[in-house]
């Protein structure tokens, strides 16, 4: 591979690790290499980076008392002795983005960064020559992902003898950590246990379910964020129904109404109202469009209700604006 191929390949690899972040996704990092230049750098800021903020998030959780961690099953791989892989979960798909045939019947160690295969070399080596049924032991392993992006976990190794043959398998958990609120579930359960109050518990718990986050998957924020790029393309056009909108872009309402302004800290109405907002504030300082005009590519349905919306948001006028920076120049 070329110079300029290989920094290409490279740069693709920061632009995959961006968008990944975008999603809300700070499971990756980048693999480093050798060489000593801008590219290197940068992608050594963005590994520290992202690292950083996963940390922050970590941190925030395990500081508020109102909150506890539970462990989820991110990865799951079923191994013979000999490495080869015999069974997975489809999550391993989403995380590695391989497809079953990539995936099936294939050598484990082939999916791991140099230093993972030595450690997990080590580790084989130690499950193979044990005579115990059953072992267990962690080990910390980095997977390299389609796009060679780089997937460092926590896994839980364990051997065992099936039972009906007597062959040993490897087993390979891999766990991530979510935040998990129990102060609130245990308050519903006591209320809906109690039966004392019934029309009170099922109000309080219908509150509480729509004031709680979201538990968004890399899916659903992809599909919200597709219904961001349309909103932000097509400024000029009446917005569908968020029912309607919602099934277009594959999801539902209500992880759509609450899961964008989750992502994006407004609802939808509001973001496209200040979206249009900002776009008429650049045409009417840098071009010569009328008022008017600019009301209509920006969507308003008349002049003097975007003048009002203007004023509103600003604190002067579409002509106040205008006015302004006909006189900078």
């Amino acid at each position: 591979m070329s110079d300029d191929e290989t920094n290409k390949e490279r740069i693709k690899q920061i632009h995959t690790m961006l968008m990944e972040f975008a999603s809300g996704n700070f499971a990756y990092n980048i693999e480093r290499s050798n060489l000593d230049d801008d590219i290197e750098a940068l992608i050594a800021l963005v590994n520290m980076t992202f690292q950083e903020i996963k940390s922050s998030f970590i941190h925030q959780g395990y500081a508020n008392l109102n909150e506890t961690y539970k462990h989820l099953v991110q990865m799951f791989f079923v191994l013979d002795m000999e490495d080869s892989i015999i069974a997975f979960n489809s999550r391993i798909k989403q995380m590695l983005f391989f497809d079953d045939n990539e995936l099936r019947k294939k050598i484990f160690s082939t999916f791991l960064t140099q230093d993972s295969k030595l450690a997990w070399d080590g580790l084989k080596s130690k499950l193979a020559s044990t005579n115990l049924d059953a072992h267990e032991e962690y080990i910390v392993l980095s997977f390299k992902t389609k796009q060679q992006l780089i997937l460092t976990t926590n896994c839980l190794v364990s051997k065992y003898v099936e039972q009906d043959n007597q062959s040993e398998r490897i087993v390979i958990t891999s766990i991530e950590i979510i935040k998990n609120s129990i102060e609130r579930d245990i308050e519903l359960q006591k209320m809906v246990s109690s039966r004392k109050d019934k029309n009170k518990a099922t109000k309080h718990l219908q509150t509480s379910t729509k004031s709680k986050q979201l538990n968004l998957s890399f899916s659903d924020i992809r599909k919200i964020r597709k219904v961001h790029d349309h909103i932000i393309n097509n400024l000029d056009k009446p917005l569908a129904p968020l029912i309607e909108l919602a099934h277009t872009f594959g999801t539902n309402e209500y992880k759509l109404k609450y899961g964008f302004k989750q992502l994006y800290g407004q609802t939808v109405f509001r973001f496209l109202i200040n979206e249009r907002l900002r776009k008429a504030s650049v045409l009417i300082q840098h071009t010569d469009t009328s008022i008017k005009e600019v009301a209509h590519v920006t969507g308003f349905i008349s002049a003097p209700h975007f003048s009002k919306a203007f004023k509103e948001k600003y604190g002067f006028t579409p002509r106040d604006l205008r006015k302004q920076s006909n006189s900078r120049d």
